[in-house]
């Protein structure tokens, strides 16, 4: 169900999925709740009410004000989507910027998180990795939408993805067209993403916390994450073999391991 929110004037689009207990999924970079495919609706066979967001910036939600990405007004807009759905606290399930966004929330609002699960995504920003943000910044701003996928492919999938699965990566490949309005995201939160600076946020997360690093992932270290795991002390680490960035598409073994945690009492 296709559902949209407003708050403060920031129009906020987001999908809705089965029935039971509550979790948002957050996208990473560029990225909207299509990235996310059929996924939504396996956690809603599991018995989760899964809720995925379209970020401001990304059709069909609202622009962006001033076109600048802020990683507290984007947290407190999935505290907007709860708000909207009637939902008192959710787990928050964010890949890769994505997972940045949910920590930001999980700090600034405690009370509306009742767990945080970090795929692929650190809460530390080190100079390698403002490298990459500027690597995406630049061919979000030059590259035509028909070779972007081309050139990021070998980066978001793991080398066993690669190996096992070529044809579903030439798939995605053809596929990925992204638009004007999600290169435009994706160089706002490339900026961002610059001057993040989350480990003070740890300090603040008080719900139950997995951080998950696929240890073929050439974006975000396995050592990024594992500080970022040792920085909250409601956390848990896992790591998944044989898989990239692209956790919960590559791993089923990921996506068995949300669901064992959200679904968790604390």
């Amino acid at each position: 169900m296709s559902q949209t929110t407003d708050r403060g004037g920031r129009r906020i689009h987001f999908l809705e999925h089965g029935e039971g207990e509550p979790i948002i999924l957050v996208p990473g970079l560029g990225g909207g709740a299509r990235v996310f495919g059929t996924l939504p609706r396996r956690f809603g066979r599991n018995g989760f009410r899964c809720l995925s967001v379209d970020p401001v910036g990304l059709p069909p939600s609202g622009p962006l004000p001033d076109g600048e990405f802020v990683f507290d007004d984007a947290a407190d807009d999935l505290i907007a989507v709860l708000d909207a759905t009637g939902v008192e606290r959710a787990t928050l399930v964010g890949t890769s910027l994505g997972g940045k966004t949910a920590l930001t929330a999980a700090a600034r609002h405690p009370e509306r998180v009742a767990r945080l699960v970090m795929l692929a995504s650190a809460a530390y920003t080190s100079q390698r990795a403002r490298r990459v943000y500027s690597f995406f910044q630049t061919i979000a701003e030059k590259l035509e939408p028909t070779e972007f996928a081309v050139v990021v492919a070998p980066f978001l999938f793991g080398r066993t993805f690669h190996q096992n699965l070529p044809a579903v990566v030439d798939d995605i490949i053809r596929a990925t067209r992204p638009t004007a309005d999600a290169r435009a995201l994706m160089q706002s939160q490339a900026k961002a993403l610059r001057s993040f600076d989350g480990l003070s946020l740890c300090q603040a997360v008080r719900c139950p916390t997995l951080c998950v690093a696929g240890l073929e992932d050439t974006l975000t270290g396995v050592d990024e994450v594992r500080t970022t795991a040792e920085a909250i002390r409601t956390a848990e680490y896992l790591e998944i073999a044989d898989a990239g960035h692209t956790l919960l598409l590559e791993s089923p073994a990921t996506f068995d391991a949300v669901c064992s945690f959200a679904a968790a009492r604390s």
